[in-house]
């Protein structure tokens, strides 16, 4: 099953203006697999799933689907042809439930609410999604609106998943249950491609590794034959040290200390609660936390905006 291609993109190039995001891009997906695509920031990875997805059209080049010439000038088109894409920034209503935007613009979408309910519980079931179908979304976390995405391009009966960054806004237990989800969906032979430059990540979920540089195609290994040093070779072209040596600072400081912070936003929610913290010379200071936890409206505190 691994061995069969799902979509072939043959030569496919897409230009804004004088820039060429994409360069006569061959790339395969095969059915029952999950591709790494990987690539520096501005390599041309999501511009290339953008043509796949019906975002962008190409300007050179054709995409198959098992064998077949297609045209993809919408997302209509793509998921006509079993493509859906699991974007980054997540296009949900937020007054809406879960099963509402699931069945939202989808084709006979009259709204039979038990009827939707009753097939986003199959597809949790077969796949390992957890989610209640009658939640809002706005009282939703980040990773089950991401659940809720995945879930609304499944509806439609995609068996092509591109997932861009998804990983991002998650901890990494969500991760971890995510990549898991993904491995039953591929045992039931969707064929799947990640968007991601996190190679723990690449290595640890993925069967396939493409690899694009500066908008061109640099080839493919198998995940199971590689390493992240070989990967980050392709990737920017050259051998890189990955062991970065951490100088010791003598007489650390502090240069920096906050204390019982905390922000209020314009709309009254609290985004910052009690913070404390010092910063010394002579280190750096990691702020960790998933997209959304207040990294934002600290810095912009301790910046004075």
């Amino acid at each position: 099953m691994g061995n069969t291609p799902a979509v072939e993109m043959i030569n496919v190039t897409k230009r804004f203006g004088k820039v060429t995001a994409n360069d006569h891009v061959n790339l395969e997906i095969r059915k029952g697999e999950i591709l790494s695509l990987l690539g520096d920031n501005g390599s041309g990875k999501t511009t290339l799933m953008n043509m796949l997805s019906g975002l962008y059209f190409p300007d050179e080049g054709e995409i198959r689907i098992n064998g077949e010439p297609v045209t993809i000038t919408s997302p209509k088109d793509a998921f006509d042809w079993g493509i859906g894409m699991i974007h980054q920034h997540f296009k949900l209503v937020d007054v809406f439930t879960a099963a509402e935007n699931v069945t939202l613009g989808a084709e006979n979408s009259k709204l039979d609410i038990m009827a939707v309910t009753a097939r986003i519980r199959e597809i949790c079931d077969k796949y390992g999604f957890i989610i209640d179908p009658g939640k809002k979304v706005y009282d939703m976390s980040v990773s089950e609106k991401q659940t809720v995405e995945i879930i609304k391009v499944l509806y439609r009966g995609a068996d092509i998943l591109i997932l861009d960054e998804p990983t991002a806004v998650l901890t990494p237990q969500e991760t971890d249950r995510l990549f898991n989800v993904m491995r039953n969906m591929k045992a039931d032979g969707k064929a799947m491609i990640i968007i991601t430059h996190k190679l723990h990540e690449v290595m640890d979920v993925s069967d396939r590794v493409a690899v694009l540089r500066k908008g061109q195609y640099i080839g493919d290994v198998a995940t199971k034959d590689t390493n992240p040093d070989k990967l980050t070779e392709m990737m920017v072209g050259k051998k890189v040290t990955l062991n970065i040596a951490h100088p010791k600072y003598p007489n650390p400081t502090p240069r920096l200390v906050v204390k019982n912070l905390t922000v209020v936003d314009a709309i009254g929610v609290k985004r910052l609660d009690n913070v404390n913290f010092t910063a010394y010379g002579g280190e750096i200071l990691g702020i960790a936390g998933i997209a959304g936890s207040g990294q934002k409206e600290l810095l912009e505190a301790v910046a004075g905006l």
